[in-house]
């Protein structure tokens, strides 16, 4: 009996696996795009690419709905570009509007370099500069104390992508505030790729200072507050004014 048992355990492995293996390469076919590259798995960015090369301007409502309406970077990205291919500057209040979420008290988002939405208003920023300058990133900088951190970490990258004309400026005032070691090293991060030479006096002046720290919390009066590690924010120093340079030449 016991061996007749066994046999029918070792009879349905065989199924099951089958059966489940199945299963599990269904759901990716159910989602499969076509095309090339990001678009083979990805139906909705393909959609949108032969919309556009079929209705062209006619297929603005589509592109922007889709702007609104997805959380994907990627589609997000080339509806965004569709934009300002077509030159629809009546989009601007829109992509502008869009990028306000990082600073409206009640915005249905979720915010910080990890999430899928910062991707979207990164796309989003890149995409508006191409209409020209744009005052946004004084908005947004002016209600930069309100922010938690998770969106303080999005604002030099997106006051990069805007072209902020006072981007060392603020990068430099946020290095100053020492309010959090993730925030002093994506300012950093941002000054090696925008920052002007302007930010070299103040970047070599950090080095030194730096140089005979190892950790502490900063500005921040508060005891419990994130500890800050000087090592490596002197490395990123070094590497921003060498990256300054270098594109100075």
């Amino acid at each position: 009996m016991k061996i007749g048992k066994y046999f029918w355990v070792l009879f349905l492995i065989p199924w099951l696996w089958h059966g489940l293996g199945s299963v599990a390469h269904a759901c990716p076919a159910c989602w499969a795009g076509y095309g090339k590259g990001d678009e083979r798995f990805n139906k909705p960015l393909a959609d949108l690419r032969i919309i556009y090369e079929k209705d062209g301007r006619d297929a603005l409502p589509y592109i922007k709905k889709a702007l609104t309406t997805s959380t994907d970077p990627l589609v997000l990205r080339r509806a965004a570009g569709y934009i300002v291919e077509l030159n629809d500057t009546d989009s601007i209040p829109l992509f502008e509007d869009m990028l306000s979420m990082l600073v409206k008290r009640v915005a249905f988002s979720s915010f910080g370099l990890e999430t899928y939405d910062f991707k979207g208003r990164l796309a989003v920023a890149h995409a508006l500069v191409k209409f020209g300058p744009t005052k946004l990133g004084d908005k947004i900088w002016k209600r930069y104390d309100r922010l938690d951190l998770k969106r303080k970490s999005e604002v030099p990258y997106i006051l990069n992508a805007l072209q902020d004309p006072k981007l060392t400026e603020r990068l430099l005032e946020i290095l100053n505030r020492e309010e959090d070691h993730q925030l002093m090293m994506g300012a950093l991060d941002v000054l090696a790729v925008g920052g002007s030479v302007q930010a070299l006096p103040a970047l070599r002046s950090k080095v030194v200072e730096w140089s005979d720290r190892t950790t502490g919390t900063g500005t921040n009066p508060n005891p419990d507050a994130p500890v800050i590690y000087y090592a490596p924010l002197r490395i990123n120093a070094e590497k921003a004014i060498s990256a300054i340079e270098e594109r100075s030449k």
